[in-house]
């Protein structure tokens, strides 16, 4: 009889040493690679819908703080320039009089950098260049395709009449399309298009603005 269970722990021993044979490891190997790629598949999905998210997200917390700025500040404006290129930058000023808002004269400028897709802005009081305050980024990864008329960051609108309307007031059309993506169509971003409206501006207010840049004559200049 202890020849039998010792036979029998022998055969056992035999068989638990046995291992694995080269077929088992590469199937193991193939499922195992199989659930690998599955999953940094998954991960790599969940790391593009992230990204895309952020972006979106940061692009419309500064157009919408774009907005904020120039609801608040040009429905207060009385004069407003063409805006121009210079110096690889689009520029646009425009004058808040003391008698409105909060009751400080102020000049802002704004510009679109070509170079570095930024919008920035910096202030000034009028007449006093040593007041100038230093350029504050309000926005980045612009994408305006800035060969088509239809995207260009400013757009002035004069008062007087227009196709039959009489507009009392100027007009500032705003367009900005911010994102990841290098076309205004990636849904990665976000875009500011409207019209302000210069609430204290008039048909006396600037018409040339080539000789009688408000804000910029006898103070800060566009580079």
């Amino acid at each position: 009889m202890m020849r039998a269970i010792r036979a029998r722990l022998n055969v056992d021993k035999s068989q638990g040493d046995r291992g694995v044979s080269l077929i088992e490891l590469i199937v193991a190997m193939s499922i195992f690679s199989i659930v690998l790629v599955v999953f940094m598949a998954a991960v790599a999905s969940m790391a593009k819908v992230t990204v895309r998210s952020e972006a979106t997200s940061d692009s419309a917390d500064q157009m919408r703080n774009v907005f904020l700025r120039l609801d608040k500040e040009v429905r207060y404006a009385s004069d407003i320039n063409t805006p121009a290129t210079s110096a690889g930058a689009i520029y646009l000023e425009y004058w808040v009089p003391a008698s409105s808002a909060d009751g400080t004269s102020l000049c802002v400028q704004w510009r679109y950098v070509t170079a570095t897709d930024i919008l920035e802005r910096r202030t000034w009081t009028q007449g006093a260049p040593g007041t100038v305050t230093g350029w504050i980024t309000m926005a980045d990864n612009l994408r305006n395709n800035l060969s088509s008329s239809a995207e260009q960051p400013f757009v002035i609108h004069r008062a007087g009449t227009s196709d039959g309307k009489v507009y009392l007031h100027q007009r500032l059309d705003v367009f900005l399309s911010a994102g990841l993506g290098t076309s205004s169509t990636d849904s990665r971003g976000s875009e500011l298009d409207t019209t302000f409206v210069a609430q204290n501006s008039s048909t006396t207010s600037i018409t040339n603005p080539g000789t009688t840049n408000v804000c910029l004559t006898g103070s800060v200049q566009r580079p």
